[in-house]
C-alpha cells in the first residue's frame, strides 16, 4: 500500500514496533481498512478516500473521526495510536472482543441490543446537547432517504405531533458490524458520521437491516432498545419514541 509505505516510519515509530506486517482487511468506495501486526500486537490503519461521489467530503470524514478518537469519553473506544492529516490516515490499536454475529448464533440478540443501545446512551449523554424548538417530522424530512419514501408521508401526523427539544451528539452509523463486545460491554467503532441529531437517529440506525438477519421483530428489538437507552439516560416520552422509530424503520428496512 504506498500510503502506509510512505508513511512507514511514522508509524512504527508511534507505535513502537520496528516491523509490522500489513494486510488489507476491508475495501469499500469511501475507505481502506488494513491489519498491521507486530511485535504479537494488532492495529488497524483506515485510509479515507474520495472514490464515493455520494459520500461526504474525505477531509470531513477523517477530521470528525480523529476529532473524537483524540478525546477521552465516558464510553469505551478504540485507542488512537497516529494519524496523518494530509494522508487522511488513522491508525488505531486493535479492539478485543466479539461480534454481533456471536451474540445472534447463541440466541442472544436482544442482550446484544441492549448492549449496544445502552452505548448510544452515554455516547449521546457525553456532550452538551443543543437546544431545539421543532418536531421530528420537521427534522426527518431533512433526509432524502424519507423524503422520497412516499410511505414517509403517511407518518407527517404521528412525527408532527413529537416534539424535539434537543440535539444530541449522535454516532451516525450504529450498524452491529461497527459495534465489538468485551468484558465492559459494547465498544463504539467508526465515527466518521458524527454529527448532533435526534437521538432517534441512532436507534433507527441500530435496528434497522437487523430484523431480516436475526428473525427478531422491529417491534421486540426497538422494544429493547428504548428500555435499555433510557436505563442510561432518561427518555420523556418512551411510548413515542417507540412508535416514531418503529414506524421509521419499518419504512426503511429495506
Amino acid at each position: 500500500m504506498p500510503v502506509l509505505r510512505d508513511l512507514a516510519d511514522d508509524i512504527t515509530k508511534a507505535v513502537g514496533i520496528k516491523e509490522l506486517d500489513v494486510e488489507p482487511m476491508a475495501r469499500s468506495a469511501s475507505n481502506m481498512t488494513m491489519l498491521l501486526r507486530g511485535g504479537g500486537q494488532v492495529f488497524f490503519a483506515k485510509i479515507y478516500t474520495d472514490a464515493d461521489l455520494n459520500a461526504l467530503d474525505a477531509n470531513l470524514r477523517y477530521d470528525r473521526e480523529k476529532e473524537i478518537l483524540s478525546r477521552r469519553w465516558p464510553v469505551p473506544m478504540p485507542t488512537m495510536v497516529y494519524s496523518a492529516d494530509v494522508e487522511r490516515v488513522i491508525v488505531t490499536r486493535e479492539v478485543p472482543g466479539h461480534g454481533f454475529k456471536h451474540y445472534m448464533d447463541d440466541g442472544r440478540t436482544h442482550e446484544a441490543l441492549g448492549l449496544m443501545a445502552r452505548w448510544i446512551a452515554g455516547f449521546h449523554g457525553s456532550a452538551e446537547p443543543q437546544p431545539r424548538d421543532e418536531t421530528l417530522w420537521d427534522h426527518f424530512r431533512q433526509y432524502d432517504e424519507l423524503e422520497s419514501n412516499a410511505a414517509f408521508a403517511a407518518l407527517q401526523p404521528m412525527l408532527s405531533a413529537m416534539p424535539l427539544r434537543e440535539f444530541v451528539l449522535t454516532k451516525g452509523d450504529c450498524s452491529a458490524a461497527n459495534f465489538k463486545f468485551g468484558e465492559n460491554g459494547a465498544i463504539g467503532l467508526d465515527f466518521e458520521g458524527v454529527a448532533f441529531r435526534a437521538k432517534e437517529f441512532d436507534m433507527i440506525s441500530l435496528i434497522r437491516g437487523l430484523s431480516g438477519l436475526s428473525g427478531e421483530s422491529i417491534e421486540a428489538m426497538t422494544d429493547t432498545v428504548v428500555q435499555q437507552y433510557a436505563s442510561v439516560r432518561a427518555i420523556d416520552d418512551p411510548d413515542g419514541t417507540k412508535a416514531a422509530v418503529n414506524a421509521i424503520v419499518k419504512i426503511t428496512d429495506y
